[in-house]
């Protein structure tokens, strides 16, 4: 299988990667503090994500997704030493049910729409945990990398217009996922810079 390598799927890929680098670098200086639930969540997705989309056939969103996959998994691993929170928790292992099943429906019906489905629903739960940190936290997210990582989604998005429905899903998901938290990291320290001023 050729993967497509259009000028939209390289410069998400690019971003995705110029993205990850700072990101981690802070990481390991301490700096960045990675929210590991959701790091955990996002690897795994990511994961699901990419053999979803090669088994469907699909070659216009595997750079942008195997970046992904590539990323997302080196920061949950860093997270460990550096992040926050707990990974081993109640809700960790309704995921990795929900995962399961995901793919359990994909090896029964041969359709790997179900585990895309579910994993992107599972993800969005593990975003918001990120989302609210952003906003009580914002010092413990850089804000640059997640802009990087909005406007690689976008040429993500751009790569896949007139692919599959499956191919499609991830790279929307994580455009959506990626502007809720440049927002909020934005909006947290927009609030902290208030209150520093504040008498």
């Amino acid at each position: 299988m050729a993967i497509e390598t259009s000028a939209p799927a390289l410069i998400s890929g690019v971003l995705s990667v110029a993205a990850y680098v700072p990101y981690t670098a802070s990481t390991l200086r301490g700096r960045t503090v990675p929210q590991r639930a959701s790091w955990f969540i996002w690897g795994l997705l990511s994961v699901i994500a990419f053999a979803s989309v090669l088994h469907s056939g699909g070659t216009r969103g595997l750079v942008f997704t195997g970046a992904q996959m590539v990323g997302t998994n080196t920061v949950f691993l860093l997270s460990l030493w550096r992040g926050t929170g707990s990974v081993a928790r109640r809700s960790d292992a309704t995921v990795l049910g929900f995962s399961g099943l995901g793919l359990l429906l994909w090896w029964w019906t041969d359709n790997a729409a179900w585990a895309m489905a579910l994993a992107i629903a599972v993800g969005s739960a593990g975003g918001s945990l990120t989302i609210a940190k952003a906003v009580s936290r914002p010092r413990s997210e850089m804000l640059t990398p997640w802009v990087l990582q909005w406007l690689a989604a976008g040429f993500g998005v751009a790569s896949i217009l007139g692919a599959s429905a499956i191919e499609a899903a991830y790279p929307l998901y994580l455009f959506l996922l990626y502007s809720g938290i440049a927002g909020a990291t934005a909006i947290g320290r927009a609030r902290r810079l208030r209150r520093e001023r504040t008498p």
